[in-house]
């Protein structure tokens, strides 16, 4: 009967071991933004709101970091390990390691919390609009024959300049029968501190038409080729740093672009002005 207590009690006081492995298909550097600072931490590490605990965050080494919490009472170091997944070069892991017991206790429930915290991130590292702030999907083309154009514009008047691209576009179409079925495509880039480059295209039915005039051309996009999309809605000025959202989600799945981006309308309309709230869609070709 003694013996008996005696090896429950050793069980309830020996700390056990215990390991969380996280790995993630995201490069080393953006996983560890995660980790750098207290308020990277607070989006995920919910046990940094305990009550009258300050939370800070050193680096032990090129890999490790230290999560701090702090009272007036106790402080309670935890030790993460940030690394290559030297079993798969797309991978970055995750290792944190603690002990604990079956005894009651702050620390030991702090712990324990943070091992699903760090779970936790481990699924939301696998999610766009955590990592990236928006839905990002791959879809297909569908629309495959446009009247394309493209001209250089004075930066001022880009937007009365998109106008009118997308109405010649349209009239043009409408005069040689092609059948515009109000697909609208646009991108522009910056040429120089004065001036862009602006490319509208606008779907059409019929290709019969191969020289449709004067500045304008008959394009074909791949139909079936894949597509890396992001939709969004909110003022039309900054849908230009979409593009760079989705430069960087192919650079973290080290994807190829076959062609520019472009946007593509879903909002009624063209030459916006920046303030315009719109619906559109993002994409960039892939392979």
């Amino acid at each position: 009967m003694l013996l008996t207590a005696a090896v429950a009690l050793v069980f309830l006081v020996v700390p056990t071991n215990e390991e969380v492995i996280v790995r993630v298909p995201l490069p080393l550097e953006r996983v560890m933004k995660e980790f750098e600072t207290p308020e990277s931490l607070k989006k995920w590490f919910y046990p940094a709101d305990s009550a009258g605990y300050q939370l800070s965050v050193t680096k032990a080494n090129p890999f490790e970091f230290i999560l701090t919490n702090t009272s007036k009472t106790q402080t309670i170091p935890l030790r993460v390990i940030v690394s290559p997944d030297t079993t798969d070069p797309s991978l970055t892991k995750i290792i944190y390691r603690y002990q604990t017991s079956w005894l009651p206790g702050e620390v030991g429930t702090y712990k324990k919390d943070a091992a699903d915290a760090i779970s936790n991130l481990g699924e939301l590292l696998t999610t766009t609009t955590y990592v990236y702030g928006h839905k990002i999907s791959v879809t297909t083309v569908t629309d495959s024959s446009f009247f394309f154009q493209q001209r250089i514009v004075k930066k001022i008047n880009t937007q009365a300049e998109t106008k009118n691209l997308f109405d010649e576009l349209i009239a043009r179409a409408e005069k040689v029968g092609a059948g515009y079925n109000g697909v609208r495509i646009f991108y522009s880039q910056p040429l120089n501190k004065e001036e862009d480059i602006i490319y509208g295209s606008i779907g059409v039915n019929s290709g019969s038409d191969k020289n449709p005039g004067e500045n304008i051309q008959f394009k074909m996009m791949p139909y079936g080729k894949k597509l890396l999309v992001l939709d969004y809605e909110g003022p039309y000025g900054k849908t230009k740093d979409l593009y760079g959202i989705l430069e960087e989600y192919k650079r973290n799945n080290s994807l190829v672009s076959m062609a520019i981006p472009f946007q593509k309308f879903l909002t009624p309309g063209y030459g916006f002005a920046d303030s315009q709230v719109i619906k559109t869609r993002i994409s960039y070709p892939i392979f």
